[in-house]
């Protein structure tokens, strides 16, 4: 059985293919058939195929009747061929304005149903001595799901990598290009067969404006499930809370996050939920910029995007502060004591492109020191940290990151490291991901594959804008509790070049402000003769492994110093 499978599997060197092509060459039409019929090797099988089919584009040239075409699908058994020889009689008949009789039942087939996938699939298994049973199947927007029972004994490592086989073996039958997903579901596996009339889900069709706002509950869109059921995601679960996500070009990722944002936006007015936005690429978010949800302009570049991880940090910091004030714990826990007269807002952090930040030369550290503390604790102070890649790699998201992330929401990989990284657990099934928003949910509890909310802003801009205009100008009746205590960050100055033309630098400023209680701390540690650094880390608990946002605070102190104010002291 194993030689078997061997022979069947084996991938002929480049010089067997090229020998088995010109022995196929010399044969006759008939002579093909009856040798294809022969063939074990996929492989070999797939070069036959190739020649008898250009055997019969030669005939369908040189103006063969349908009747000729009719009596080489009669002569095999070999359905592939006989499919071949049905389609060209067609071709045939519709440039002679006829139907050929004997292929008119054929075309008035209905498509094999999801039940006689299953069963099919079964036999195939089985065909590998894999004993399985059909359970049932489910009809999704991307794939049809079919639920089979592996017999006693039987290890799910044995189809586990079964995919190409499947395509290999009922392709043609399952109109099959790509390899189906095969994964353990609740009592047995499922088989995901790919839908060439796969629908799109778009977002207008599954989101409602329309119902109250729940503030403890926050959401985002997440997909529709195969049994056709839309599924959001709650933020403030604690099985989410933070997300990292990824997928190659046309995985559908993007889409994904415009529509999280929008839905963001449209959905909550800014007392309930703000947004931060990393963009290095420039291009995915510009288009929400104006939104008033927004705690600071969208970063553009690594410099800004640091910036606007250490302003996070200080939210972060400061909302502990308040909940020590308030004697709650958590968020939640402030929200429910002074709902409605005050509402802590929720912050949704999108970062588009973790990669290029964290591989910055300049900034990498502390985007990756800053990173790490909001990951660690601002998921209870309502701060819910989002990163997604279209190049995830090991090495550069690092393990300690990648574990503090409880949420994935993988989309297509070109490789299946790629999946591992992002799912982790050495799951490799983002790999066999459909692309165009076909994608896989996991939490701690489950795993699940959602076909993603299409948002359509190039197709329908109207709509886009339609609902962005709402997102602006929605009434908000609450009031919302606001930091004062912590760093401004000011929004993008504007630079005269040398043509007089006004220039944007990309990189946010910060203005660090002392107050009178600060600037006494400073003054009393500077009598007692400590030195700068002694002072910043004693008022501000900042140390030089802070990198860039010591800096800051030492020539802030510096400068205070040198300005005359301890000409008194």
């Amino acid at each position: 059985m194993k030689l078997r499978y061997i022979n069947i599997n084996r991938i002929p060197s480049v010089w067997e293919l090229e020998n088995i092509q010109n022995e196929l060459n010399l044969l006759s039409l008939e002579e093909l058939i009856k040798r294809c019929d022969g063939i074990k090797n996929f492989a070999y099988k797939e070069i036959a195929y190739r020649t008898i089919l250009q055997h019969l584009y030669r005939a369908f040239c040189s103006r063969k009747p349908i009747k000729w075409f009719i009596d080489i699908a009669s002569s095999t058994s070999d359905e592939r061929i006989v499919k071949y020889c049905d389609r060209i009689a067609v071709m045939v008949s519709q440039a002679h304005g006829t139907q050929p009789a004997a292929l008119e039942a054929a075309y008035n087939i209905e498509p094999i149903s999801t039940t006689e996938s299953g069963k099919l699939i079964v036999d195939t298994l089985a065909q590998f001595k894999i004993a399985a049973e059909y359970l049932d199947a489910q009809i999704g927007p991307t794939f049809n799901r079919i639920k089979i029972k592996l017999g006693k004994g039987v290890s799910f490592k044995k189809i586990q990598d079964f995919g190409n086989d499947f395509v290999q073996q009922l392709g043609d039958v399952l109109n099959m290009d790509n390899a189906p997903m095969v994964s353990v579901v609740r009592g047995g596996v499922a088989i995901d067969i790919p839908r060439s009339d796969r629908d799109t889900v778009y977002f207008k069709d599954y989101v409602d404006f329309s119902l109250p706002v729940d503030i403890h509950n926050i959401v985002i869109p997440g997909g529709v499930s195969v049994d056709g059921k839309y599924i959001d995601i709650p933020l403030s679960d604690e099985n989410v809370t933070h997300i990292l996500g990824g997928g190659r070009t046309r995985g559908g990722k993007s889409q994904f996050e415009k529509a999280a944002i929008l839905y963001l936006a449209r959905r909550y007015p800014p007392s309930v939920v703000k947004l931060a936005l990393s963009d290095v690429k420039r291009v995915t978010f510009s288009k929400f910029s104006g939104l008033p949800h927004l705690i600071a302009p969208v970063a553009k570049d690594a410099s800004s995007s640091a910036a606007l991880f250490s302003l996070l940090v200080q939210h972060m910091e400061a909302r502990y502060r308040e909940f020590e004030r308030a004697g709650v714990e958590t968020i939640k826990e402030f929200n429910h004591k002074h709902y409605p007269e005050l509402i802590m807002p929720k912050i949704a952090v999108w970062v588009d492109e973790c990669f290029d930040l964290l591989t910055d030369k300049e900034y990498c550290d502390a985007i990756e020191l800053d990173s790490m503390k909001l990951l660690a604790k601002a998921g209870g102070a309502g701060i819910h940290m989002m990163f997604y890649t279209q190049r995830p790699d090991k090495n550069v998201i690092n393990p300690l990151i990648r574990s503090n992330f409880p949420a994935k929401t993988a989309f297509a990989t070109t490789r299946p490291e790629d999946s591992c990284i992002i799912l982790g657990d050495d799951n490799t099934l983002a790999a066999n991901l459909l692309g165009y928003g076909d994608f896989l949910y996991k939490t701690p509890t489950q795993i699940m594959r959602l076909q993603a909310l299409y948002v359509g802003d190039a197709e329908e801009p109207e709509y886009f804008e339609q609902l962005l205009e709402e997102a602006i100008n929605q009434e908000d009746n609450y009031t919302a509790w606001e930091p004062d205590d912590i760093e401004e960050l000011v929004a993008p100055k504007i630079i005269n070049n040398e043509s007089g033309k006004a220039e944007f630098d990309n990189s946010f400023g910060f203005e660090i402000k002392l107050d009178e209680e600060a600037k006494n701390s400073i003054i009393n540690l500077y009598n007692k003769d400590y030195e700068v650094d002694e002072i910043v880390k004693a008022i501000f608990n900042m140390s030089r492994q802070d990198g860039r946002y010591y800096k800051q605070y030492r020539a802030v102190v510096e400068k205070f110093l040198n300005e005359g104010e301890t000409d008194d002291l």
